[in-house]
């Protein structure tokens, strides 16, 4: 409960409720432009805002993207490849289990 009495809204049940983004329910199907998705709809589907995306392209972080004309699209398939790349096997990178800077030295 916010201070002025009004309930925080339920971010949870936001992401929840976000329907399924299909082409054809926005109205893409059948187009050029049926493999891609607005800023708008790939944070939906990530649970994050678009500033996030801008953030995440400016650090070279992000999923790839098409500007046309002033309008940005982030292919389907770039941005699942994308999603496959940020899973982390952490036994490829310590094959041994000693840890990334080494074994633990005692205190002295």
């Amino acid at each position: 409960m916010r201070k002025n009495g009004t309930k925080r809204p339920n971010r949870s049940a936001a992401i929840a409720a976000t329907p399924t983004l299909d082409a054809a329910a926005f109205g893409n199907a059948g187009t050029v432009l049926e493999g891609y998705l607005t800023p708008t709809q790939l944070a939906a589907q990530l649970g994050c805002c678009e500033k996030t995306l801008a953030r995440w392209h400016a650090a070279r972080r992000g999923p790839p993207r098409v500007t046309l004309g002033r309008r940005l699209l982030y292919r389907r398939t770039a941005v699942a490849e994308w999603l496959q790349r940020q899973e982390k096997n952490f036994e490829e990178f310590d094959p041994q289990g000693i840890g990334v800077s080494g074994p633990r030295r005692a205190r002295r």
